[in-house]
């Protein structure tokens, strides 16, 4: 009897609590609610946090798990084991290419070549490097690899377009899943470690987001944060800062120059990072604003986790932040460097009437457009995995400004 055809899914990293590790879960989901949870597998470090963060989840029956001491050699391991799987079970690559991992993935490529496999290469980020030979092991990777390219928004398809691949397979926006989150009031007393910041007081200010050096391609710019909040010190508000992420630099640095700064501003007992968390949403829904300023975001999974919960943004008007702003609130967007002008915009957004319909409108605008069945679905599309074929028909989507 002929097996069923399966997806396999290689993550670029099983050890951060990223957008990459939720758009898996979400994508698990939407097979699930598609009824094709056999078609899919997915290769994960075994002992790595998406391992406990997707088995929490339920998830664990989709696992593959791949034994490594490091990321490096687990990718190179998880290659191993898709080239022993049937040749016309779809391959696709979660935002793989890194640094430590190019050189792997170019020694693969001959071997995924020459088996006929449907390779595809989902872009969750830039995927450049402000290095000029970085970028030209890139673009070699991927000029051998030759996969089908699936982009999480028009930005990114825009900025990958030609210097990295020549053709756009889908634009398919991360999914949200609703019933994590949603407006309904918190079920559940606030977290611990932002109690003492409620009893004060404050309001809060919530920005999740990992916390990297600045200068990267896709700078988070942490950095902007902490003008705003003196801004809104000295205009007599009362808002509490606080970023929740991974800090993976070496002995916190990161966090430390943050903290250092604050307390420079003279805004420390305003300001906190806390850890990654799996349960982000019951810090949504004390909340009170949420802000995200980063230049380049390739697509602001923040934002629609936000408005969801029914949290107004202030974000970036560039990148993949204002691409979503914009559909239903381009009055939240500022310039991600004007300290001022994001003050401001948090102050205007609490007292605007007209917010309650304006978050109305952006949660109309995630059901559209961020379905978890709807994610699957395209998946399977695009893979071919809803046909008989094993070698699906490539079909090329037009971004447009290209």
């Amino acid at each position: 009897m002929q097996s069923i055809r399966k997806l396999l899914v290689l993550p670029g990293s099983c050890t951060s609590l990223g957008g990459t590790t939720v758009s898996i879960l979400s994508l698990i989901k939407g097979f699930e609610q598609c009824g094709a949870s056999e078609k899919l597998r997915v290769l994960v470090q075994s002992g790595t946090l998406m391992e406990d963060y997707l088995r929490q989840a339920g998830k664990g029956f989709c696992l593959q798990l791949i034994q490594a001491e490091d990321h490096l050699q687990f990718i190179k391991r998880a290659f191993r084991w898709v080239s022993e799987q049937p040749r016309d079970w779809p391959l696709l690559m979660e935002n793989s290419a890194t640094r430590q991992t190019l050189a792997a993935i170019v020694l693969a490529t001959p071997s995924l070549r020459l088996s006929g496999r449907p390779v595809y290469y989902f872009f969750r980020d830039l995927t450049g490097s402000y290095n000029p030979l970085g970028n030209l092991v890139r673009k070699f990777a991927f000029a051998c690899l030759a996969p089908g390219a699936i982009c999480n928004s028009q930005f990114t398809a825009k900025q990958i377009q030609n210097s990295l691949v020549s053709k756009i397979q889908g634009v398919i926006h991360p999914s949200l899943d609703p019933q994590q989150f949603d407006r309904r009031p918190a079920s559940v007393p606030p977290p611990p470690n932002l109690q003492p910041i409620l009893c004060s007081g404050a309001r809060v200010m919530l920005t999740p987001s990992r916390i990297t050096q600045p200068g990267q391609v896709n700078d988070k710019n942490l950095r902007s944060l902490l003008p705003v909040l003196a801004h809104l010190k000295a205009t007599g508000h009362h808002y509490h800062g606080v970023v929740i992420g991974q800090d993976s630099s070496p002995a916190q640095l990161q966090t430390r120059a943050l903290l250092d700064r604050a307390k420079h501003l003279g805004i420390a007992d305003r300001f906190t990072v806390l850890p990654p968390t799996f349960a982000i949403q019951d810090y949504y829904k004390y909340a009170d604003v949420a802000i995200t300023l980063a230049p380049r975001e390739p697509f602001g999974r923040t934002v629609v986790e936000a408005i969801a919960c029914g949290i107004p943004v202030v974000g970036s008007k560039t990148g993949g932040i204002g691409e979503i702003l914009h559909n239903f609130a381009p009055e939240w967007t500022v310039d991600p460097n004007d300290s001022v002008a994001a003050a401001t915009a948090i102050v205007r957004i609490a007292a605007d009437p007209n917010t309650p319909n304006i978050l109305a409108q952006g949660r109309r605008w995630i059901e559209t457009h961020c379905s978890t069945v709807d994610y699957g679905r395209r998946i399977m599309e695009i893979t071919g995995l809803n046909s008989t074929c094993a070698s699906p028909v490539r079909r090329t989507v037009e971004v447009p400004g290209v």
